[in-house]
């Protein structure tokens, strides 16, 4: 038999997502994407390519600290940080736009906040919120007054210094933005400048919010602080500066909600924020840690109508629990997610979800009541996957972060002696995480750095804190010094242990191999490594998988090939491989595939051999061959057919094991011809069959196979 192989290259032209699938087409989940280059190795299709940002080396340089990531569209990202510089009165938050396509990061700028109460401030907590109000119409005859039909401006909580977009209520398809003046009644508002000439059209206002939790210097004075009324073009990179709030509710100014009239929720280590129910009713929980290893969670509506009196307010305050004993610290760096799992013993039941340095905590939201001391419903122990003596337990969990694509908790560390981060579900039967990744390498990706080292998030010891969107995992590197303070994208929905659930794979076209005598193998052409020299690091690997039913309709099963990707144990006919991808990982670069060799044999003349005409006699019946190949090992069994050439009907079979219609010879020169001898795979020397009988006055065609 000789070897044959098919060669198949990526192209984005041959593609189609799952939603169209084709089993003569490459199929890519979202996150799978097709990048063209000059270079032969620019050409690929793999898992979104990291992104980067540098927060230390924007105009204004602010310590990112706490990711808060907003969907503006299908392609682009808001992506907030808060400010982990010095304990300071006032606190910044900046924002970067991503673009999802090319893992892009955009400096926008920054806004600065100016706080109620007197003290210098550390930020604990940083989330930004935004919901769109599109209800009844609106019409405008290009002045200042915006009037509303099936409105409820200011019943709805609306605030001054909000945008509002006409004629689309979707956000990403609004050209001109106007901003809101004033909110004079449910039907009535004023903007900033003329707005257009429109009647009984649909339109979108943005309603963008901060909420934040500071500790202070004087302890009283720290807590939930809200910012309102802003709009995305507050953050410049010149920075807008937002005052504290007095005795106005609805406006653009910083709020604090406190509990008391003295605050008693002195320690928030994080917020957690529930979807909003209605305008004027969103839930949020946060933990106070009133010791290092017990607290209580404090429960605010962060929706609530505000009286305010010196820009406080204890209006939203709904409850706190009893003080609850934990084991471990409680994590001080945003802590705290709200999710309902579709797994373990929180699965259909919408929980809070924190963590101490070595649990973490579910606490079921329906039992975190008043006063409650029974609202822990259950408690998972970090154990990392191949349990403690494989990986050690780092037991200074940071923060948890619920990615509702794959259904599972990102669990970051503090970076503390380079404790790696974890993937995982929650369970509280001592199953160990399922995922661990980052590494701590030591490379620098400031900008002055080498360009020969790839990008790619390692710990640096360095806390690290994150938010999962859309399957992308924007991951922020904690640190004052622009050597250490960047910020990541990482393609977390595509990683290979949840794949098949998201659909975030490759499928290559079908084959239809029902003309080879066998499939060999399939060589996957990809690129090993990025960077050159000192500075080279190895993409992340992948898994090949095959099926041979199920194909045209997409419901055949997968099966894993081999590390070696052998193929021989499947029967030759139709045939179509999958690939997964590892995005989370030491390095977390994600793998780059070029092309795959469907390696197989058909029924020509096997490989290992050439006809040698020299040696041969149709007079004597003698078919002789020499080796061209090696096998490396004894020669297999091999079998030689004789056909008609007219006819094409078969005269002669027989094999090197039966020898039944003639007699097979090995030669070292060609010359001297000794008996049939397997163990003579040598370059070089000769085979001969001669044939018992042959029909008398034909032409024969001979095929030497395996």
């Amino acid at each position: 038999m000789a070897t044959r192989a098919i060669n198949y290259k990526f192209l984005s032209s041959q593609a189609v997502g799952f939603d169209s699938y084709d089993s003569s087409k490459t199929v890519v989940g979202d996150l799978i994407k097709f990048y063209t280059g000059v270079n032969p190795q620019d050409n690929y299709v793999g898992p979104v390519r990291l992104g980067m940002a540098r927060p230390m080396e924007q105009s204004i340089a602010i310590p990112a600290l706490f990711i808060s990531v907003i969907k503006f569209s299908d392609t682009t990202h808001w992506v907030f940080y808060g400010d982990g510089a010095t304990a300071a009165v006032t606190r910044r938050v900046g924002m970067y736009e991503f673009d999802i396509p090319s893992s892009t990061y955009t400096w926008k700028g920054y806004v600065t906040l100016n706080y109620p109460a007197i003290g210098n401030k550390t930020l604990r907590g940083n989330e930004v919120i935004r919901d769109l109000y599109t209800e009844g119409t609106v019409s405008c005859s290009g002045t200042t007054t915006v009037t509303g039909v099936g409105t409820a401006f200011q019943s709805s909580g609306l605030c001054v210094g909000n945008r509002i977009g006409f004629g689309n209520t979707d956000p990403s398809q609004v050209a001109i933005w106007y901003e809101i003046a004033s909110i004079d009644d449910d039907l009535t508002i004023q903007l900033t400048t003329n707005g257009p000439s429109v009647s009984g059209v649909a339109y979108v206002i943005e309603d963008l919010r901060i909420v934040q939790i500071i500790t202070n210097a004087t302890a009283t004075n720290g807590g939930v602080h809200v910012v309102k009324g802003l709009r995305v073009e507050n953050f410049s990179p010149s920075g807008t500066v937002i005052p504290a709030a007095t005795t106005i509710d609805n406006i653009r100014a910083v709020y604090w909600l406190k509990d008391a009239v003295t605050q008693t929720n002195t320690i928030g280590y994080g917020v957690a924020i529930d979807e909003k129910t209605s305008w004027t009713s969103q839930d949020s929980y946060v933990i106070n840690a009133n010791a290092v290893a017990s607290g209580r969670i404090f429960k605010y509506n962060l929706r609530a109508p505000l009286t305010v009196l010196a820009g406080a307010s204890t209006d939203a305050y709904l409850l706190q629990t009893a003080q609850l004993v934990t084991t471990g610290n409680i994590s001080a760096t945003n802590n705290g997610s709200i999710a309902t799992t579709n797994h373990g013993p929180g699965s259909g039941i919408k929980s809070l979800y924190w963590v101490t340095a070595s649990r973490v905590y579910r606490s079921d939201i329906t039992q975190i009541t008043n006063g409650s001391s029974s609202y822990q419903s259950d408690v998972m122990i970090e154990i990392p996957p191949g349990g403690v003596n494989t990986y050690a337990a780092t037991s200074t969990l940071s923060n948890i972060e619920y990615s509702l694509s794959l259904d599972r908790f990102i669990i970051l560390n503090t970076g503390a002696s380079s404790a790696r981060s974890y993937v995982t579900d929650y369970n509280t039967s001592s199953n160990p995480f399922e995922v661990i990744f980052l590494s701590d390498d030591k490379q620098l990706d400031q900008s002055t750095s080498s360009p020969d080292g790839p990008i790619h998030p390692t710990i640096n010891l360095s806390l690290f804190t994150g938010k999962s969107l859309d399957g992308i995992m924007h991951l922020c590197r904690y640190s004052a010094l622009a050597t250490l303070s960047q910020m990541y994208s990482v393609p977390v929905g595509a990683h290979q242990t949840y794949a098949f659930n998201t659909d975030q794979y490759l499928i290559t076209p079908k084959f239809n191999m029902s003309g080879a005598n066998k499939l060999l193998e399939i060589n996957v052409n990809n690129i090993r490594r990025l960077g050159s020299d000192t500075f080279a690091l190895a993409t992340e690997p992948f898994r090949v998988y095959y099926r041979t039913t199920g194909i045209d309709d997409n419901t055949g099963s997968w099966s894993q090939l081999n590390d070696a990707n052998d193929l021989t144990a499947i029967s030759p006919g139709e045939v179509q491989f999958a690939i997964t991808f590892r995005t989370l990982g030491t390095t977390c670069i994600p793998p780059r595939l070029i092309s795959i060799n469907l390696v197989y044999e058909d029924e020509s003349t096997d490989s290992h051999y050439l006809p040698s005409v020299n040696e041969s006699s149709v007079t004597n019946k003698h078919f002789a061959y020499q080796q061209v190949l090696v096998f490396g090992t004894n020669i297999p069994e091999l079998r030689i057919r004789i056909y008609n050439a007219v006819t094409n009907g078969l005269v002669l079979d027989d094999t090197t094991t039966l020898q039944a219609a003639g007699t097979f010879e090995y030669s070292v020169t060609g010359v001297t011809w000794l008996p049939w001898d397997n163990t003579q795979d040598v370059l070089g020397y000769y085979i001969r069959y001669t044939a018992a009988s042959l029909p008398d006055s034909i032409r024969v065609r001979v095929l030497l196979t395996q």
